[in-house]
């Protein structure tokens, strides 16, 4: 190594040595009494600007993390680029529910949490707390540097989606347990409503339960969009896609009933496209024809059925042998993130055995027409499973090519993170970050904020009051709108 090399990389370490310095003494208390000083938990340089916070309605300002406009070295690896804030709540996360997943059923951990990204640079965190019938959707808003500013209380409901509008407006798809009702809520910053809350309805079908299948909320092309599970009044399960107005709140209908059954869902909107892309797994239809006993074969499919990732093992039963992870925003279309098996598909309800089968991660694109590529697999590793994949457009300052990060878990507890290209082609080597950070199972958490910082949020475990959001630092420079 030369003597500039060796300067360089001592001036490197000598920074990011400095930043964790830093963060030590970052917390602090507001007038108000909250508690921010408690240890931080920092992957790396990304706590280089973490700050007390100012607290909220409900919770405290949490502590020190990363923020928009980290300066951090162009050769800076991802596990150096992340941070971690730890938010306190006044009340618990709730407890996920049962749900299928992989030939057969499993607990999701902890009910759905929802990140947002707002144009001022702050992000939105959707949650619910409580359990049974007596829980809260609520939405936390965090500051620049990931500290809690704001928290809504949306009332009695069940969160299951988040998207934010450009002007700083947000919308929330809230779920009655106890009437098998859903609805889409429109709010400002200051917490007021834009509209009464509109209820979307089918003649023959309601969002019953989501032990099957999930629910998404976007925004785009001033309209929301709404996918989610429903049950029909003949007994079977499928998905509708649903739009609301954002400026008046009406409702009108995609599709009353898509994938069936629809286990996994996906809804992604992509600005360059002024496209929404909506992906499924199923475990029967479109794909079967015939007996579900010797013909069943599930797939990844989008918008309804549009296009077709793969086929996978399923048996037109709830067992099913894909599921979606995340989908990035291309410059034109998506890249999505799944686990899957890599061998060919087979016909039947004796397809897949978990015991001697595996899954492993895969990614795919999908244009702007729908039609999507070859999968590209990121692991083969026939002895762990894989899950829980989640994938995000990374634009580090300094980088012209376009990049990726992916992550995902093995074996429900090691959280790794990659960087890749558009084709799939590894970047920078999957790393274990799970001593710093992890993710909900089959969130889709990965965000990305303008500056090209990507953040998202999760709770340990049912109960938890301590919300983390977790930030990996692109080094740009943030142009934060004014509202």
């Amino acid at each position: 190594m030369d003597l500039e090399s060796v300067v360089l990389s001592a001036m490197r370490w000598s920074i990011i040595a400095t930043i964790g310095v830093l963060c030590v003494a970052c917390g602090s208390k507001t007038d108000d009494d909250h508690d921010t000083s408690s240890s931080s938990t920092i992957g790396g340089i990304g706590g280089m600007i973490g700050t007390g916070g100012s607290g909220g309605t409900t919770g405290t300002g949490g502590t020190a993390g990363g923020g928009a406009g980290i300066v951090v070295p162009p050769d800076a690896t991802l596990p150096e680029r992340l941070s971690v804030a730890s938010i306190t709540m006044t009340e618990g996360v709730k407890a996920g529910v049962s749900n299928w997943r992989i030939w057969g059923t499993s607990s999701l951990g902890v009910a759905p949490v929802f990140t947002a990204p707002l144009a001022n640079c702050e992000t939105l965190v959707g949650f619910t707390t409580g359990s049974g019938n007596g829980v809260t959707a609520r939405v936390a808003r965090l500051s620049v540097s990931d500290q809690l500013v704001e928290s809504y209380d949306l009332g009695g409901y069940e969160l299951r989606g988040l998207a934010a509008e450009p002007d700083g407006h947000f919308g929330a798809l809230l779920w009655s347990d106890s009437t098998d009702k859903i609805y889409v809520g429109r709010y400002d910053l200051a917490g007021a409503t834009s509209w009464p809350l509109e209820e979307l309805t089918n003649s023959d079908n309601t969002p019953d339960d989501f032990g099957i299948g999930d629910s998404r909320l976007e925004y785009g092309a001033g309209k929301y969009g709404a996918y989610y599970h429903v049950h029909s009044t003949s007994g079977h399960e499928g998905d509708t896609m649903k739009w609301v107005d954002a400026a008046t709140g009406g409702e009108s209908t995609a599709w009353a009933w898509g994938c069936s059954h629809s286990m996994s869902n996906l809804l992604r909107f992509n600005p360059g496209d002024s496209t929404f892309m909506p992906a499924c797994v199923t475990d029967c239809y479109p794909g079967t024809s015939g007996s579900f006993n010797t013909n069943s074969i599930g797939g990844l499919y989008i918008n309804h059925s549009n296009g077709k990732i793969m086929d996978v093992d399923a048996g037109c039963n709830g067992s099913v042998a894909g599921e979606l992870g995340g989908a990035a925003l291309a410059p034109s279309g998506w890249l999505v993130a799944f686990n899957a098996h890599q061998n060919p598909a087979t016909l039947g309800q004796a397809s897949y055995e978990p015991s001697s089968m595996d899954q492993d991660i895969g990614i795919a694109t999908v244009g702007s027409g729908y039609s999507p590529g070859s999968v590209v697999w990121l692991t083969t590793t026939p002895n762990v499973e894989e899950a829980d994949s989640s994938i995000a457009r990374w634009q580090p300052s300094g980088a012209s090519d376009e990049q990726y990060i992916v992550g995902w878990a093995e074996s429900g507890t090691t959280y790794k993170l990659a960087r890749i290209d558009r084709n799939g082609a590894v970047l920078e080597a999957a790393v274990d970050v799970s001593a710093t950070a992890s993710w909900g199972h089959r969130d889709d958490p990965f965000r990305v904020h303008d500056q090209g910082d990507v953040v998202w949020a999760w709770f340990d475990a049912p109960g938890s009051t301590t919300l983390q959001v977790a930030r990996i630092a692109s080094g740009n420079s943030p142009s934060c709108a004014s509202f």
